[in-house]
């Protein structure tokens, strides 16, 4: 009877040629390494170097350890004079079995990254920057991923800042006949630099938190996004702008497909309320790990102080 498998273990499994070349063996007792199929010789796998050929030529059975390929202290295939490529093949890939021999201790599985060493540890970040083309660092990244973010939020910021969101602009590019107008103020039409910097909704939710802290951001969404990092001297003003910014182009992002698809709509208030018992809530977490420092710098002070009226 066959076992049904999960999806992610299937979908691990399909991965496997992919991971192997990390894989090396670093050789002990050879009681746990294949022969066949690790990589313990620094060649690769031994099956991959002679092809189905090396176990039937050589007589060593496909699932054998590398301590059965020893016989008397040496290689099995020591005493060979078939003159065999596969056999000639095998004696100059394998290393002198002393070592092995007299070793006592297990076989060890390593990971290693090109050229690098071998290590233990698996760094996720290392195999990826290997495996694909690393892109140039976007200047903007740390408006978007910063420490403290509320993920949710900060996923819908990164897809408007690439402007993949389904706005209607981009929507009658791909053909499909929508009305143009934005449905949030009915004034003109729906652009990302629109409905996220020129809309009068959006503009009155957004403006309620810049205003709080007495700055005005710059008129452009792209300008807006670069701004938002650094926007005062005050480390937990910064944050918080962050947070607000970003709960606000959720929510306004939400409300505009509410309007859309469901004909349902909230005044602008009702949505600055939405976001202020959020970021209520957050500011309290994030205090909790400020148990060093006085109260009177830490999140909730700073947020009660200004924006909590």
């Amino acid at each position: 009877m066959r076992i049904s498998q999960s999806w992610i273990w299937q979908s691990l499994c399909k991965l496997r040629q992919l991971a192997r070349p990390f894989v090396v063996c670093d050789i002990g007792s050879g009681i746990t390494a294949s022969f066949w199929h690790e990589n313990w010789t620094s060649l690769g796998s031994l099956l991959l170097l002679t092809g189905e050929q090396g176990p039937r030529t050589s007589g060593l059975p496909i699932d054998a350890v590398v301590k059965e390929a020893i016989v008397n202290n040496n290689w099995w295939i020591h005493s060979f004079r078939s003159r065999n490529p596969v056999i000639s093949l095998l004696k100059n890939c394998l290393p002198d079995p002393q070592a092995i021999v007299t070793s006592e201790v297990d076989d060890c599985f390593l990971w290693r990254i090109g050229d690098a060493p071998p290590t233990a540890s698996f760094s996720s970040s290392l195999t990826w920057n290997h495996l694909y083309d690393r892109l140039p660092e976007v200047t903007w990244h740390r408006s978007i991923w910063f420490k403290g973010r509320i993920p949710k939020h900060a996923f819908l910021s990164w897809l408007i800042v690439l402007n993949r969101l389904s706005t209607k602009d981009r929507m009658r590019s791909w053909g499909i006949s929508v009305t143009p107008t934005c449905v949030l103020c009915g004034l003109a039409d729906e652009t990302r630099q629109h409905l996220f910097s020129e809309c009068d909704y959006s503009r009155e939710i957004c403006d309620y938190f810049f205003s709080s802290a007495h700055l005005s951001p710059p008129p452009v969404f792209m300008d807006t996004i670069h701004w938002i990092r650094a926007p005062t001297r005050d480390s937990n003003i910064n944050l918080i702008l962050k947070l607000a910014y970003q709960a606000s182009l959720y929510v306004i992002w939400k409300e505009r497909n509410s309007r859309l698809h469901t004909h349902s709509s909230r005044p602008a208030a009702s949505l600055i309320q939405e976001i202020q018992c959020l970021l209520r809530a957050k500011m309290d977490i994030l205090t909790r790990e400020q148990r060093n420092l006085p109260s009177t710098v830490t999140f909730l002070s700073s947020w009660r102080r200004l924006f909590d009226r």
